[in-house]
């Protein structure tokens, strides 16, 4: 007797008219186009529109949605703390009608003893809360349109420049879109609004100032960051878009209330997604952005490939910031399904060639634990990515150094922590480069990057490999 067994949604599928049937599991529903995916019982795929489906069956599907588990979300949401979070930087979520919202952190305190921290906190909007959208920039490239800007911070000689109609220099400018009003010069002579046209140069900081019917150029000091660009938002903004938030207010009666939030707009990777298709997030150092690109091109149409915004750097820092790179994975839509985590190039960084690691092994292992109970609860397969190879000496004093294969030291370790863990894929990048001879050329540098393109796409199609095979394994097991 053969026996056929399918998966948890394998089920007798009607045609509309009642006239045929089918055995099959389904894979793939998207409820906006009405467009379904099944296995059927031979092994092959099939994809239709659900109006040729017996209502029962249509029914069916609205009520056991079989988009990929990190489509689905996973867990419960996380418990809320009360904190002071004024001048904390994080991301805003589900904005009740009672002012009452949903903040988590981006840098998260972790207790050493525990390695535990609190990421999710509970705030609330103050009734006249100020709302406004900053851009800092260093210079003013690729701005050409007439704009309202605020001039601050004049020194005795340029406060003299600007009184007698000279070329200036301020401490900062910050741009005003949403200003139409220019008022002048204010009472002490430190600060200037005023219609401002940014000279078009590569690099330029300045440009020319219009007052009454006066033309002055002028602009800001060289050095630092003292540009921005500023808007007033609403809170129907802030519920619309997706936002890194920097909190400014105080606790009162129990509760954080938030006078004032800063607000940098942060892409919102889920609109792009195929619903359809799992979701993986790359955690990673430069070199996983070296391989971005090309991981994304050789899973299309396989997998969401969505890497973090920032460089991880240590895992000091990713322990720090996990929380906040997975985002609300508790949501429908942006759950994950694949994790993929590296940290190893910045934890073995030494002051001086020979000396000791910046992150003490012992300690890296402490941490990798952390950071794998950090990850589980998402219910998304992690795999590790080993730690690409060191080929040379290399490093200055200004840049720190780091030695000839070091990478094994980290990797070591690794593998010794991952023993604990036996769910836990392994993507061994290091070896894969170790092994190619494309990488011949590479391995006589001292620069541990991946900059030409066919390193890239070399690199890039071993990382979609193993993802493949991670999904695969997912796949299996659900």
């Amino acid at each position: 007797m053969f026996l056929l067994v399918l998966g948890v949604h394998a089920r007798t599928w009607t045609s509309a008219d009642g006239a045929k049937t089918f055995e099959g599991e389904l894979q793939s529903y998207d409820a906006a186009s009405g467009k379904v995916g099944v296995i059927l019982s031979n092994g092959k795929r099939m994809t239709f529109e659900q109006d040729t489906l017996s209502a029962d069956d249509i029914a069916w599907l609205k009520e056991n949605d079989n988009r990929p588990a990190g489509s689905r979300g996973a867990g419960p949401r996380p418990t809320l703390a009360v904190a002071d979070l004024d001048g904390v930087a994080g991301k805003v979520f589900d904005i009740d009608s009672d002012g009452s919202f949903r903040f988590l952190r981006q840098d998260v305190q972790i207790d050493p003893g525990t390695g535990r921290g609190q990421a999710w906190f509970a705030a609330y909007l103050n009734k006249d809360i100020e709302i406004v959208q900053r851009e800092d920039r260093k210079n003013l490239a690729g701005l050409k349109d007439p704009v309202i800007a605020v001039f601050t911070g004049f020194d005795d000689a340029n406060a003299r420049a600007l009184k007698d109609g000279k070329s200036f220099r301020a401490d900062h400018m910050v741009l005003r879109p949403d200003l139409k009003e220019a008022t002048g010069v204010s009472d002490d002579g430190q600060t200037l609004v005023a219609w401002f046209t940014p000279r078009q140069a590569r690099f330029s900081r300045d440009g020319v100032i219009k007052l009454g019917d006066r033309e002055i150029p002028g602009g800001v000091k060289g050095g630092g960051v003292r540009i921005a660009i500023e808007e007033q938002r609403s809170v129907d903004d802030l519920k619309e878009g997706s936002w890194r938030a920097t909190l400014s207010g105080k606790l009162e009666g129990g509760r954080f209330v938030v006078d004032k939030m800063l607000l940098n707009p942060l892409p919102d990777q889920v609109k792009d997604d195929d619903p359809n298709l799992p979701r993986v997030l790359s955690v990673g150092d430069s070199i996983s952005m070296n391989y971005e690109s090309a991981a994304r091109e050789n899973l299309k149409g396989i997998a969401n490939y969505r890497r973090i915004t920032d460089n991880s750097w240590s895992t000091a820092r990713c322990i720090s910031f996990i929380s906040y790179w997975m985002g609300d994975y508790t949501k429908p839509g942006r759950g994950w399904d694949v994790i993929l985590f590296n940290s190893g190039l910045h934890d073995m960084k030494q002051k001086e060639l020979g000396g000791a690691y910046a992150m003490p092994l012992e300690d890296y292992k402490k941490n990798l634990r952390i950071w794998i109970e950090q990850m589980k609860p998402t219910g998304a397969t992690l795999m590790y990515v080993t730690t690409t190879p060191v080929q040379n000496d290399s490093g200055s004093a200004r840049y720190a150094f780091r030695s000839k294969g070091a990478e094994d030291d980290f990797n070591n370790a690794a593998r010794e922590v991952l023993k604990d863990y036996p769910e836990i894929l392994i993507c061994d990048l290091a070896g894969y480069i170790d092994r190619s001879p494309e990488f011949d050329n590479w391995r006589k540098g001292r620069d541990v990057h991946f900059w030409k393109a066919g390193e890239q796409v070399l690199v890039g199609k071993a990382v979609a490999e193993s993802v493949k095979k991670a999904l695969e394994v997912r796949r299996r097991k659900n």
